[in-house]
């Protein structure tokens, strides 16, 4: 088996492991020698692939939002976006309070902000469609959905999850349907 093949099954274990332990108990509780145990390695091969637990935290939480990027293709709903999102973020709901209540929340806060913003640009390019646009104006849009959605997580997670916020979110569309295409031809050049 190649070296890479093998580091990437190794790195795999190490991950499942971790995960399993943090699916059980807070970070701060989590040993290496716990994750060792857990995926049969030694201590040594973990610290061989990662620096520290903050370093897998980190891996794991990119892997996971490019994964979520990457398999988002409905563009034409942030409702259906932030559906999507809470789903995994319910599916793997004491994990991600663990990660989000340790001293690693800034790199989960980056690379949810990153989704969001990755989600709403393209969730914009599909409203906009052929329509030529300020780039200032369209920029300034992006951002301000970025926030919003983030916002709207980061609400839920500091509520530990404890409301619906897809169902609050979908009445916050209702509430403003026609909003985002109103903005939009506000932003238009060709008017």
């Amino acid at each position: 088996m190649p070296y890479k093949a093998k580091s990437d099954l190794t790195k795999a274990a190490i991950k499942k492991s971790f995960l399993e332990l943090l699916n059980e108990k807070p970070i701060n509780q989590i040993s290496v020698r716990d994750i060792a145990e857990g995926c049969g390695f030694n201590r040594n091969t973990i610290y061989y692939h990662y620096d520290d637990i903050p370093c897998l935290v980190e891996e794991i939480v990119i892997d996971t939002a490019e994964k979520i990027i990457s398999e988002y293709t409905d563009y034409h709903s942030l409702e259906a976006c932030l559906e999507k999102m809470a789903a995994f973020a319910l599916e793997h709901k004491r994990i991600v309070l663990n990660i989000y209540n340790s001293s690693n929340r800034s790199v989960y806060e980056l690379y949810l902000m990153k989704v969001c913003g990755s989600v709403v640009e393209n969730y914009l390019h599909t409203v906009f469609g052929d329509v030529q646009a300020d780039p200032e104006s369209r920029e300034i849009l992006v951002r301000f959905y970025k926030c919003e959605c983030f916002g709207q997580i980061i609400d839920w997670l500091n509520c530990a999850m404890n409301y619906n916020v897809c169902d609050q979110f979908s009445k916050l569309c209702r509430l403003r349907e026609g909003f985002v295409e109103i903005l939009v031809e506000r932003c238009r050049i060709d008017k």
